[in-house]
């Protein structure tokens, strides 16, 4: 083989070689721009799940925030209704202390009725009128009528139009349980 041979063998070679070097160049900066490409779209889409988890952790935390509030405004209210209810127990005690006070003082006031009529009805008669003492004693005096209906005539008046215990003790300024007992003192005046 001649040595020109050579000469143009190799220079086919290297003509080749630098044919093949662009190519090469090619793919690889393709290929670099792929990766570019496919890093710029992972960045992007990294960066839209961090602002999405940032705003998951701003609704989350303000959810927590907004049930706390809830949470401290029904223990508020839990508390107020506590005490609202513990003010009407007492006054209900208050009440029903009052009430029997005053029931405890009717029945007095009956019972002491009820002797004081007793009483002047057994001296009256026990003492057999007299005909030599009748010319001398005046006219006996009547005696005062002490009756139950007498002393809450408006009350009676309303009982008997037909009035609730609730609306006669409401007008007449008394208790429910003042108006029960003296409705019944006068059943038990009536009969007896």
């Amino acid at each position: 083989m001649q040595p020109w041979v050579y000469i143009v063998l190799v220079g086919a070679v290297a003509i080749v070689y630098a044919l093949r070097l662009p190519a090469r160049a090619k793919e690889d900066s393709a290929d670099k721009q792929s990766l570019k490409e496919t890093e710029a779209a992972l960045e992007l889409y990294m960066a839209d799940i961090e602002r999405e988890n940032d705003k998951m952790l701003q609704l989350v935390s303000s959810i927590k925030q907004q049930s706390q509030n809830n949470r401290t405004a029904m223990q508020e209210e839990v508390d107020s209704l506590r005490e609202q209810v513990a003010d009407l127990q007492k006054n209900s005690m208050l009440l029903e202390t009052r009430l029997t006070a005053e029931e405890k003082g009717l029945l007095q006031l009956t019972a002491s009725f009820a002797k004081e009529s007793s009483a002047s009805r057994a001296s009256e008669a026990v003492r057999p009128p007299s005909t030599e003492h009748a010319a001398e004693q005046p006219e006996p005096k009547p005696k005062p009528v002490n009756s139950i209906k007498l002393r809450y005539p408006r009350l009676f008046e309303l009982h008997e139009q037909g009035k609730s215990i609730d609306a006669i003790a409401k007008t007449a300024g008394l208790q429910r349980g003042e108006v029960q007992l003296i409705l019944q003192l006068a059943k038990q005046e009536e009969t007896g």
